[in-house]
């Protein structure tokens, strides 16, 4: 009987992690979008699970912010926030930052190469103008160069904050692109890495990551600005 019990735990849990996994999907790709009320069933069905996966995987994601729960009436994806977008670039920012001492420290031939590796992925995407694959090889560039700091914590605190960004705001931040200056801060931070120069990577990680804040910031007010305007003209219209 005991080992019939074991046997059963992993097995729901991988259903849990496929739920998971495919609900992750949904949002990558805004299948699901924020504001929206999740259906139990049409996820199920569309997973190929039963109910039970979809709500254990939804108290991860609400876990991580990303879904909440409202009594009798079930889950809903959070709507985005011009205060958390910030917060997250505030943090990231000081997370990224705060790794260069480590991973001049640490740095190697292998790790120049990987990010070497990274960089190149990114140049890729952009000449093919995938822009979903313009933001993944961006973030990857980042967590490879964060990697090589060998500090865990702060990497996997790094990753939440990506995995935020992709499951709740990756529509908004396609729509917004990613600065056109990217290309040539990739490039100022990799050789800065090359130099083993801990003041170089600092100032050109820093920059880069500024930049980026404030491009994606300004952005968002707009696009809250436009939606304003575009609820007053909906209401004066009827």
């Amino acid at each position: 009987m005991a080992d019939k019990k074991q046997r059963r735990k992993p097995q729901k849990m991988d259903l849990a992690q496929k739920a998971y996994q495919g609900i992750r999907q949904m949002l990558f790709y805004n299948e699901i979008i924020p504001g929206q009320k999740i259906k139990y069933q049409d996820l199920a069905d569309k997973i190929g699970v039963s109910i039970t996966p979809v709500i254990h995987a939804l108290k991860w994601l609400e876990f991580k912010n990303i879904v909440s729960h409202e009594p009798n009436r079930g889950y809903f994806v959070n709507e985005v926030s011009l205060k958390e977008i910030k917060e997250i670039y505030d943090t990231r920012l000081l997370l990224e930052v705060s790794l260069v001492p480590e991973i001049i420290n640490s740095v190697d031939e292998a790790s120049i190469q990987r990010l070497k590796q990274s960089q190149d992925d990114y140049f890729a995407a952009v000449d093919e103008e995938n822009y979903y694959s313009r933001l993944m090889t961006d973030m990857k560039f980042h967590l490879t160069l964060a990697s090589i700091s060998q500090c865990r914590i702060q990497l996997k605190m790094l990753q939440e904050l990506f995995d935020m960004l992709l499951l709740k705001y990756t529509r908004n931040l396609v729509l917004l692109g990613i600065m056109d200056s990217s290309l040539n801060e990739h490039a100022d931070i990799f050789d800065s890495l090359k130099k083993r120069e801990v003041e170089s990577l600092n100032n050109t990680l820093s920059a880069h990551l500024d930049h980026v804040r404030t491009h994606i910031t300004e952005g968002f007010k707009r696009m809250f600005v436009r939606k304003k305007e575009s609820m007053v003209d909906l209401f004066t219209f009827q």
